[in-house]
């Protein structure tokens, strides 16, 4: 773990901000602390006034729970991207998980509103934290790993979100299809990049042996 941050340069600045954040946040008073929290949320009323600064900056703030998948998805699964495609990639990656994820999440919230399933207060209901990156992140990785273990992980990041569920009757919460959605970014992005690694393989221009004749 000595050689981590010089391994994974992007992945362990972004590590340090996250603790940093977590504990400047944890250090505020109760009511200082709820205040930057409902700033950075990204719920139905704060992306309707502030949509980027809202994503940007709950993406810094981890949130309790779901650990299970933000601990190896950003130490473990980010830093491996990082290392095989690059920051840009890996990233990229990450960012897709935490915005599709978000905006997955404010769909379902609005149709909900519409339809009944949900009390008028989610609107104003705190979400923030890097779990949604994190997870698509974790699911990224599925298809590089063995036949054997793809599936089972894949479905772990796909299902997970469902464990800490809270349910609107017959409805899961906002949360569960955001961090659906974002295992699923995830896993095709996965797809995507191990396609693109094959296709680079296939498309490398063989070398023909010498012929000694020179």
């Amino acid at each position: 773990m000595a050689d981590y941050p010089a391994r994974n340069p992007v992945t362990a600045g972004y590590l340090l901000l996250v603790l940093l954040a977590r504990w400047l946040v944890g250090e505020l008073s109760p009511a200082h602390a709820s205040a930057v929290l409902h700033a950075i949320s990204t719920n139905l009323d704060n992306m309707t006034r502030h949509p980027v600064f809202s994503l940007a900056a709950s993406a810094l703030v981890p949130a309790g729970g779901l650990q299970v998948v933000t601990v190896p998805g950003i130490v473990g699964c980010l830093a491996w991207l990082e290392r095989r495609f690059g920051v840009g990639r890996a990233f990229g990656v990450f960012a897709a998980g935490h915005v599709l994820g978000t905006l997955a999440s404010l769909a379902v919230i609005v149709l909900a509103l519409r339809a009944g399933g949900y009390p008028d207060e989610v609107r104003g209901t705190l979400d923030y934290g890097v779990s949604y990156g994190a997870i698509a992140a974790l699911t990224a990785v599925s298809p590089f790993l063995p036949r054997r273990l793809a599936v089972p992980w894949a479905a772990f990041g796909l299902l997970y979100g469902f464990t800490e569920t809270a349910w609107y009757g017959a409805l899961p919460d906002f949360g569960t299809f955001g961090h659906a959605s974002a295992a699923l970014t995830g896993l095709v992005a996965g797809l995507w990049l191990a396609r693109s690694v094959r296709r680079s393989r296939t498309e490398e221009p063989s070398v023909s042996p010498r012929t000694g004749l020179g």
